[in-house]
């Protein structure tokens, strides 16, 4: 994927992801742009919660869910849609699924077909409709580190349909749109057609395409340009903070903490580390929150071409130099770490060696994190993760037990196999003993990881 593009044109992207709650979604709403990423040359799947069950447009028959599930078949085939994955979800309560379940089926898609990009419904869900906005909630939290582009109404046309229809459209302004593009509506329209019990009495629908003529507007919820940081968040309807504020913010804390003293952690490797990683052959490894630099230099004794990533350019310099001294060679980069993961999978760059260590972001962060570095595993590679337990409040670690670790933190990763989550009492990052969490997961073969590479960085 190349970046966001001009105004008047798609983004570019090799695998688009359609994350729906309901079958006629990526025909009513999304056709015409799927179809235009198919013919650009895309490979273009679904994600779809529900069978449709509960729609008042398709009367009593009993047999709704097994007929939607038919013709999202046709419609599919019409738009060029190679893959679907239908879930059984319950029509009408999605929003009271939990998140992190329908998150988990997000990340599991996006695995498998090694979506690029993700296409969703605007976050008010077009028509306020809670299970559109619950889907583009889970396609949010499901792939943090992927661009994530809405199908939005503007304005105008909103206010039209609600003022002859009574409906609640919601749209957006004019700034608020980043991309309008030209579609022919050919393919889309063969697909309404297949959705025969949604679409015979719909007459909101056709003035809808009718108000729209060969236009869609979409707008980023998450931009290549904006290296992972979300532009709302979908809950809340809040700005955040951004990503590179707060990077910057963090760097400069680090560089002073660094500058201070001639060394911060202990020299040594992560003793968790050293026993789990040493049996493996050495491949491609990338070491956040690398610091000085104790682990990415022993991998790269061990031959592991090793990326270490890190806030501060004083402790990366420090490693450089070190690395220079034993004549190793280790790429370093001064990047947010959820954002240089970013950056890696859009390059189509994954490593065969995660190490997150002493890495101590609130609960939101470490779960974005976490979820990040397990998209970045190739197949059959391998997640280590160590922390400061919460019970080293006080003694090491930061001052807050929220940024500590429990195990229940490190349990359910979607798409990996945890092969060790313990406990361990030992020297930690400093030299005083300490207890700390250490997991040990692999991502399985079959769960969609890219096979395995030897790429030491990603531009």
């Amino acid at each position: 994927m190349d970046g966001a593009g001009p105004r008047g044109s798609l983004p570019a992207a090799s695998s688009v992801l359609a994350v729906c709650a309901h079958p006629d979604d990526e025909s009513f709403g999304l056709g015409a742009v799927l179809r235009h990423f198919v013919d650009d040359g895309a490979e273009v799947a679904m994600l779809c919660f529900t069978h449709g069950e509960a729609s008042s447009l398709g009367g009593s028959d009993h047999r709704l869910a097994e007929i939607r599930r038919a013709e999202l078949d046709g419609a599919a085939a019409a738009l060029g849609i190679g893959r679907i994955q239908l879930l059984n979800r319950p029509d009408g309560s999605l929003a009271e699924e939990p998140l992190e379940d329908l998150a988990g089926e997000v990340a599991a898609t996006v695995d498998e077909v090694s979506a690029d990009l993700l296409l969703v419904f605007d976050e008010g869900g077009i028509t306020g409709h809670p299970d559109h906005r619950r889907a583009t909630e889970a396609a949010l939290a499901g792939a943090p580190t992927l661009p994530v582009l809405a199908w939005s109404l503007p304005l105008d046309v909103a206010g039209a349909l609600n003022a002859e229809f009574g409906a609640t459209f919601l749209g957006r302004d004019e700034p608020e749109i980043d991309v309008v593009v030209r579609v022919d509506r050919t393919h889309q329209r063969q697909a309404i057609a297949c959705h025969t019990s949604q679409s015979s009495d719909n007459p909101v629908l056709w003035r809808r395409l009718e108000l729209l003529g060969d236009e869609e507007a979409l707008r980023w919820l998450r931009s290549p340009a904006s290296r992972g940081r979300p532009g709302v968040d979908p809950v809340s309807d809040s700005l955040p903070v951004s990503r590179d504020e707060s990077h910057s913010s963090l760097a400069e804390e680090w560089d002073r903490r660094y500058a201070s003293s001639p060394r911060v952690f202990r020299a040594e490797p992560d003793e968790s580390l050293v026993e789990l990683a040493s049996p493996l052959p050495p491949a491609s490894a990338v070491d956040l929150g690398a610091g000085e630099g104790r682990n990415s230099l022993w991998l790269a004794r061990r031959g592991w071409n090793v990326v270490a990533v890190d806030a501060s350019v004083v402790a990366l310099n420090r490693l450089s130099d070190a690395a220079e001294i034993e004549g190793l060679s280790i790429t370093t980069a001064a990047d947010d770490l959820v954002s240089y993961l970013a950056e890696a999978r859009v390059a189509g760059t994954h490593f065969d060696l995660v190490v997150v260590a002493y890495v101590h972001p609130d609960a939101s962060g470490r779960a974005e994190l976490l979820s990040a570095a397990a998209h970045s595993l190739s197949a059959g590679g391998h997640l280590f993760v160590v922390g400061h337990h919460v019970s080293s409040l006080g003694v090491t670690g930061p001052p807050d037990p929220a940024r500590l670790y429990t195990e229940d933190d490190l349990r359910g990763i979607p798409g990996l196999d945890v092969l060790r989550l313990e406990q361990h009492r030992g020297k930690s990052d400093v030299s005083e003993p300490g207890t700390d969490v250490v997991l040990w997961a692999r991502r399985g073969a079959a769960d969609g990881g890219k096979p395995s590479s030897t790429a030491t960085h990603a531009p």
